[in-house]
């Protein structure tokens, strides 16, 4: 689930027996793992995408609304290697956001540059 107006990231996984509410998303999926998409999704890439497209509200924080998370941008989960799915997962599991930007950054074959500009090496 998402709350729609966060500084940050906010993407917490519920396994389905809670109904969001007003001004809060949830995301599902039929081939990506949602461990592996929740590390995407609490990713700098993430935070990229929606800032590009989200207006910016008072005191920096950005809308997580469904029209924006739509427009990211992920490559086929089959065509994503093992190791890389299982690093997805784990960063994610254990809320590890430099594990979850590490992870997120190979997956979008980022070179250091292009990570430094997100706020880091994931490092």
């Amino acid at each position: 689930m998402i709350p729609d107006i966060k500084g940050e990231a906010h993407i917490v996984f519920e396994d389905g027996e809670l109904h969001p509410h007003h001004n809060l998303y949830f995301v599902t999926s039929e081939q990506w793992e949602l461990r592996a998409l929740q590390a995407v999704l609490l990713s700098a890439v993430t935070r990229l995408f929606v800032a590009t497209y989200s207006t910016k509200m008072r005191g920096g924080f950005l809308r997580f609304q469904a029209q924006y998370l739509r427009r990211i941008r992920l490559p086929l989960w089959d065509s994503v290697p093992k190791t890389l799915r299982d690093q997805l997962v784990d960063a994610a599991t254990k809320r590890d956001m430099q594990a979850c930007n590490r992870a997120a950054f190979a997956l979008y074959g980022l070179n250091r540059d292009e990570q430094a500009a997100l706020g880091g090496s994931g490092e």
